[in-house]
C-alpha cells in the first residue's frame, strides 16, 4: 500500500475529414465534417510500487491489431506492458474506424492516434502527484432494452421498455490529496453510443462524448466516460444531435451531483493491474462437405455483389463477413487444429477496494451485474471495449430467441460462441477479480 498517484491530460484525436467511419456497415464513404471534436483521457496511475495507465477513448473500439501497435509502444517508449493497460473507448458510432491491417483505410491515422495516446500518458506521468479517489453512485437512464419482440416472434433492434437496462451512473473523483482540487472524473454507465445513425457522416462522440464536455465544463480537470455492459442497450432517445445534446446533459449532470456525494476518499491505496486470459467455448465444426458448400455459397453471394446483383437480406459488408466465417471453417477442418474455444481476457484495474473489469466485447447487461453481485471487492465497475474488439457476448436464453446480437456474437474460426459463454465469462472474470483482491490484501 502507498500513496496515490495520478496524472490526468486530455488531447485531441479527430481524424480528417474523410476517415472512414465506425460502427454502421451500411455506410458508403468517409467523414463529412466534424460535429463535435474527439478527446482521448489519459490517466497515469501509481502507488510508489505499481504504475498503469487508464485511457478513455472517444471512439467505437480498439481492434485487436491497433492494441498490438499500442501495446509495443507502450512498452518501448514507457516500459509499460500489455497487463499494464486498461484502454477504453466510449463505443461512439460517429467516430474513425481504428483498423491496422495492411489495407485498412485509416491506417496512417491509426499511427498517428497510438503516437497521441502514448504521449498523452508521458505527459500525465510527468504532471502526476498525490491524489485521492472516491466513488458515488446517481441514479440515471441514458438507453432503454433494445431487444423489441415483434407479433411475429422475431427479436429486432428495436424498443423494449420491460427488458434489463442500466438505470445508474458510477462516479470515480480523483482530487489532488492537498488541495482537494478535482483532477480527473471517470464515469461509468451502460448506454450504445448509438444516439446518431447510420444516415450521420459528421464525426461526434455521441451521448457519450457530450457528457464528458458537459462534466468538464462544470469540474476542474479531465473527464472519461467508460462504457458499461450494454450489448442489448440503446441510448434512447435517438437520431438526431439534439437528443445527443439532451442525454449528454442528463448523464453529465447525474456526474456532476455524484462528485458532491462520494464515500470517503482513499490516499493511500495498492495498485493491482492484471490480464486474465482464458477461452469461450464455441460450436462445432460442420463435416467437410457442408462447409465446402458454404463456402461456395458465401463466394457467390460476393461475387454477385461485387458484379452489382442484389441479394435478398444481405449487404456487401455481411456478404464479406460470411465468406471469412465459411474459408476460415473450411481452414480449420484441413489444418486439423483444436478450435474449440475463443481465446480472450478481462483486464483488471484495482484501486484498493474499488476494481474496474474491462472486456474486450459486446456484454450484456445482465452479464455485467453477475460479477458485481458476486465481486469480492466493495466496488466493482463493469467496463466494455477494452484493450480490444471481439463481437458480442449474449446471455444464455438469447440464443434461441434470435436478434442481431447472436448473429454477431464471438466467433472463432467462423464458430460462434455457444450458451455455454456465458457462464465461463462469469466465473472467469471473478477468478480474475479474486487474484486482484488477494493481491491487494
Amino acid at each position: 500500500m502507498g500513496q496515490l498517484m495520478v496524472g490526468a491530460v486530455r488531447r485531441n484525436i479527430t481524424p480528417p475529414i474523410g476517415a472512414w467511419m465506425a460502427g454502421y456497415a451500411g455506410r458508403d464513404h468517409g467523414a463529412e465534417g466534424v460535429h463535435d471534436e474527439l478527446f482521448v483521457r489519459a490517466l497515469f496511475l501509481g502507488d510508489g510500487e505499481t504504475c498503469t495507465a487508464l485511457l478513455t477513448r472517444d471512439l467505437c473500439d480498439t481492434e485487436n491489431h491497433e492494441f498490438d501497435l499500442l501495446a509495443t509502444m507502450f512498452e518501448d517508449r514507457m516500459d509499460l506492458a500489455r497487463d499494464r493497460l486498461f484502454v477504453a473507448n466510449t463505443h461512439t458510432h460517429s467516430g474513425p474506424t481504428t483498423n491496422y491491417e495492411d489495407d485498412s483505410r485509416n491506417r496512417d491515422y491509426v499511427e498517428n492516434l497510438a503516437a497521441v495516446c502514448v504521449g498523452a500518458v508521458e505527459e500525465a506521468r510527468s504532471l502526476a502527484r498525490p491524489a485521492t479517489v472516491a466513488w458515488a453512485r446517481r441514479p440515471v437512464q441514458c438507453g432503454v432494452n433494445r431487444r423489441e419482440r415483434r407479433e411475429d416472434g422475431t427479436i429486432v433492434l428495436g424498443v423494449n421498455p420491460d427488458g434489463p437496462v442500466d438505470r445508474a451512473a458510477d462516479v470515480l473523483a480523483f482530487h489532488d490529496a492537498q488541495s482537494g482540487e478535482p483532477l480527473a472524473t471517470v464515469f461509468r454507465h451502460g448506454v450504445h453510443g448509438v444516439v446518431m445513425g447510420p444516415d450521420n457522416y459528421h464525426l461526434s462522440g455521441d451521448a457519450p462524448g457530450a457528457a464528458e464536455a458537459f462534466v468538464e465544463a462544470n469540474l476542474p480537470g479531465v473527464a472519461g466516460f467508460l462504457a458499461g455492459c450494454s450489448g442489448n442497450i440503446n441510448a434512447h432517445p435517438r437520431l438526431s444531435f439534439h437528443h445527443v445534446a439532451m442525454l449528454g446533459r442528463r448523464l453529465g449532470g447525474a456526474v456532476v451531483q455524484g462528485s458532491t456525494e462520494t464515500d470517503e476518499p482513499r490516499a493511500d491505496v495498492t495498485l493491482v493491474s492484471l490480464r486474465h486470459e482464458f477461452g469461450l467455448p464455441v460450436e462445432p465444426l460442420p463435416p467437410a462437405d457442408e462447409a465446402k458448400a458454404a463456402l461456395e455459397d458465401a463466394e457467390a453471394k460476393l461475387a454477385a455483389f461485387e458484379a452489382g446483383e442484389p441479394v435478398e437480406g444481405l449487404n456487401e459488408w455481411h456478404a464479406r463477413r460470411a465468406l471469412r466465417h465459411a474459408q476460415a471453417r473450411m481452414d480449420a477442418i484441413e489444418s486439423g487444429e483444436d478450435v474449440s474455444a475463443r481465446p480472450t481476457f478481462v483486464q483488471v484495474l484495482a484501486l484498493g477496494d474499488i476494481a474496474l473489469f474491462g472486456w474486450p466485447g459486446e456484454v450484456f447487461y445482465e452479464i455485467g451485474q453477475q460479477v458485481i453481485e458476486r465481486s469480492p471487492f466493495a466496488v466493482t465497475l463493469d467496463v466494455t471495449h477494452v484493450n480490444g474488439s471481439i463481437g458480442y457476448v449474449p446471455v444464455a436464453s438469447a440464443y434461441a430467441e434470435g436478434g442481431y446480437e447472436i448473429s454477431a456474437r464471438v466467433h472463432h474460426q467462423g464458430l460462434g460462441i455457444v450458451p455455454e459463454a456465458e457462464k465461463v465469462i462469469v466465473a472467469e472474470t471473478l477468478r480474475a477479480l479474486a487474484r486482484a483482491r488477494e493481491m491487494v490484501g
